[in-house]
């Protein structure tokens, strides 16, 4: 089997892998029936662009600095799974008002009919409950 032929059905493979992601992402933000379940839709929605931009980044790393591509399957599931958990904890530290999953959040509840000053009174709300 031809190396180039396994680098190009590894990148189809997670091409199918990220559409099926965005197409899970869709539906659980539709079937979302309250606050925190469309919340957590929109964390991981920002959890998914953080992954895509780290491994963007991991990506260009090795365009500059001209090294093969020589890794294992193995090394690869790790570093995707590490790049999963830094995109997690970039979504967690960052969630505040003007965060991405706070504004998808909030337009969400607008498009629901939801006024934003009572969006903001559930919000500050929960956050005192959770001290």
């Amino acid at each position: 089997m031809d190396i180039a032929n396994t680098k190009a059905m590894t990148e189809y493979a997670s091409s199918l892998a990220q559409a099926r992601n965005t197409d899970m992402l869709r539906s659980d933000a539709k079937k979302a029936q309250t606050d925190e379940e469309m919340m957590e839709a929109c964390k991981e929605f920002e959890t998914y662009l953080w992954e895509q931009v780290v491994k963007s980044m991991k990506d260009s790393t090795k365009v500059f600095s001209g090294e093969e591509d020589s890794s294992s399957q193995q090394v690869d599931y790790f570093m995707d799974t590490a790049i999963t958990d830094v995109a997690k904890k970039l979504t967690e530290q960052n969630l505040g008002p003007n965060s991405l999953a706070m504004q998808m959040f909030e337009q969400m509840k607008r498009n629901q009919g939801i006024s934003s000053e009572e969006l903001m009174e559930k919000i500050n709300n929960s956050q005192e409950d959770d001290l």
